[in-house]
């Protein structure tokens, strides 16, 4: 005789194989890497490059530094309800009795928050350090978490989690004999990456609340570079183009991940069972431009537009577009900060940044676009990151 659970089992087994036989119904581009200094400029950052970001952002940008820069930092980020959804989540299990009540007590939890999306984003001791022409990074875990309540049959939630390992090493230079001032450079990028994509039902919350387990996630490791060239033109001093040479245009491109050779081998840190490979990097090209302000008094600035993730599956000209301006302000060596503000696939950003002697903290909100080709759907975001700077 069939008991209700097991009915349910069996309905939610056949319903994760018809709904995500195609894999994720998430539509967002994950990004490797990411900042918050480039975030509150509508992450456009090709043609700026201008600070330890180079090493992931434009390695051409290596080639342009005029000091050195050690980077250490603590970063988080979450969307506005992902704490309370969090707990809701673990509240649900405590306060129902039977399986029976949890299921539905959990059922009901997700359908009233169907259409909504749950985001968190963190990195824990990540290391830059670049001098002019180099750079090299040990980001020892940048994990991510996407969580979207859907209701195609049922009440479920479709995870996506990402947990990278990178260890990256940069190199940039300037072309020699050619007018303007013509930058290259690459970035060499070993990456250890544990994934996990999944569709969680009542039921499965019911048995266990945990999200994410380590038997979850698709473990693999790869080894890809970025290259890059940065171009800054050549202005004569006097005729019409000269009125562009306080603005010090600059155009930039990157194409990411060239080699796209996938997560095919394992070291089985995470999961020391064989598995599936990860969701691999997706070669795609960045391209942008950036202008300066003219200094006044202790303020300086930049303007950049991009346009970034072409190739990738979920591309569409809203979700490459990014625009941005970045306000800088200068006391002394030891204290300064900037103010930003843009444009990040179609959604406002804002950000702030202070340093004091060597200790720095950057904050900033952007959204995402994580809806269809059609019809853009935002993710709000929030980020902050505590840094120490040498």
């Amino acid at each position: 005789m069939i008991t209700k659970q097991r009915a349910l089992f069996i309905f939610s087994t056949l319903f994760s194989i018809l709904v995500f036989a195609d894999g994720s119904l998430q539509t967002g581009i994950h990004h490797q890497y990411q900042s918050p200094r480039p975030l509150g400029m509508g992450d456009a950052f090709v043609a700026v490059a201008s600070d330890y970001n180079a090493l992931m952002y434009n390695p051409a940008g290596l080639a342009r530094l005029e000091e050195g820069e050690i980077n250490l930092s603590l970063d988080f980020a979450a969307g506005a309800n992902f704490q309370k959804f969090a707990s809701d989540i673990s509240d649900a299990g405590k306060t129902a009795g039977t399986d029976s009540q949890k299921i539905t007590a959990y059922q009901t939890l997700l359908q009233n928050y169907y259409g909504k999306q749950f985001s968190t984003r963190m990195g824990l001791l990540e290391g830059v350090w670049v001098r002019p022409h180099f750079g090299v990074a040990v980001i020892p875990a940048d994990f991510s978490m996407d969580l979207v309540i859907n209701n195609t049959v049922g009440p479920s939630i479709d995870l996506r989690s990402y947990l990278d390992t990178t260890i990256a090493l940069g190199y940039g230079k300037d072309f020699k004999g050619i007018p303007g001032r013509l930058s290259w450079g690459v970035t060499g990028k070993f990456i250890n990456r544990g994934f996990a994509s999944k569709q969680i039902l009542a039921l499965d919350l019911a048995a266990d609340s945990t999200l994410v387990k380590t038997t979850d996630l698709q473990e693999g490791y790869t080894a890809d570079a970025d290259v890059g060239i940065l171009y800054t033109p050549f202005l004569p001093s006097d005729g019409i183009l000269s009125v562009f040479r306080l603005a010090k245009p600059t155009f930039g491109a990157v194409v990411r991940n060239v080699g796209e050779t996938g997560f095919g081998n394992s070291l089985k840190v995470l999961n020391k069972s064989k598995t599936d490979a990860p969701e691999k990097l997706y070669r795609v090209l960045d391209v942008g431009t950036k202008f300066e302000y003219p200094n006044l008094w202790i303020f300086s600035g930049r303007g950049a537009l991009d346009i970034r993730d072409i190739g990738h599956p979920n591309f569409n000209l809203k979700k490459g577009f990014h625009l941005g301006f970045e306000f800088d302000w200068r006391v002394s060596s030891w204290w300064k900060g900037s103010y930003r503000i843009g444009v990040n696939q179609n959604f406002a950003t804002l950000g702030v940044s202070a340093l004091f002697t060597v200790f720095s903290l950057d904050l900033v909100t952007y959204g995402e676009d994580v809806g269809t080709y059609d019809s853009s759907r935002e993710n709000r975001m929030y980020m902050a990151k505590l840094n120490i700077n040498l």
